[in-house]
């Protein structure tokens, strides 16, 4: 029982800093959040699940199951370059002339996307980690849905519909973390479910799109299954 109410507690700390910290640029809006471009601001809304994480992992010793490089660090690179240069082709190809905007774009949000990430399948699913899977998912779509409620992320949708949105990337994006153990492989899927809700990319087709996010998914599940076999080679070899 103890644990049990250390645990509410913990997960209680991670989520009040992230609350106020996001209530804190988004609502009182700092002068360095006002003077920042359009780019830096995104990256200072995700502060707030990577500083709490932050500091229930270092200070308090909680777990935190993701790691940068777990891939590999070459595969890690590998796979954060294959969206950023297609992007890159697509603005070349859209525009006729060198177009680095769209690429310039999904590099913050795969850097906002992994501040986002250490906190909320970093951290919290760690914390959650004696729980099935699917409850484990669920507990961070409710709690990741109202960090994003009432802070002028634009939605139009009705609430039910924002929320099977977040439902489905704590699912899919939670799978993957629970398998992969990357934080940069959790990141990318969060910044692909991100590239269809930005109105920075409006201007890009949503083929085109798809097609970014279809060739940079299956480079990241050919290198996890690429991985996993070698791991079983090892094992049975020694």
């Amino acid at each position: 029982m103890n644990k049990g109410i250390k645990k509410i507690g913990f997960i209680a700390i991670f989520y009040l800093i992230a609350i106020s910290l996001k209530y804190y640029i988004i609502i009182i809006k700092p002068d360095f959040y006002t003077d920042a471009n359009l780019l830096f601001e995104s990256i200072l809304v995700g502060l707030g699940p990577l500083i709490g994480a932050l500091v229930l992992v270092l200070f308090f010793k909680r777990p935190n199951a993701l790691e940068i490089f777990k891939a590999g660090y070459w595969q890690t690179v590998l796979v954060v370059l294959i969206p950023i240069v297609l992007f890159a082709l697509v603005g070349l190809i859209n525009d006729e002339k060198v177009n680095l905007y769209a690429a310039k774009i999904i590099a913050i949000s795969i850097l906002y996307a992994a501040f986002e990430e250490y906190g909320w399948r970093g951290y919290l699913q760690s914390e959650l980690g004696q729980f099935k899977r699917i409850y484990k998912y669920l507990i961070v779509s409710v709690l990741w849905y109202f960090w994003h409620l009432e802070f002028g992320f634009g939605f139009s949708m009705n609430h039910f519909s924002v929320y099977l949105i977040i439902l489905s990337g704590s699912i899919g994006i939670g799978y993957v973390a629970d398998k992969s153990k990357s934080l940069i492989y959790v990141a990318l899927f969060h910044a692909f479910m991100n590239m269809f809700l930005t109105e920075s990319l409006n201007e890009i087709p949503s083929i085109q799109k798809l097609i970014i996010i279809s060739i940079s998914a299956i480079a990241i599940i050919l290198q996890m299954r690429f991985k996993r076999k070698k791991e079983k080679f090892l094992a049975v070899k020694l």
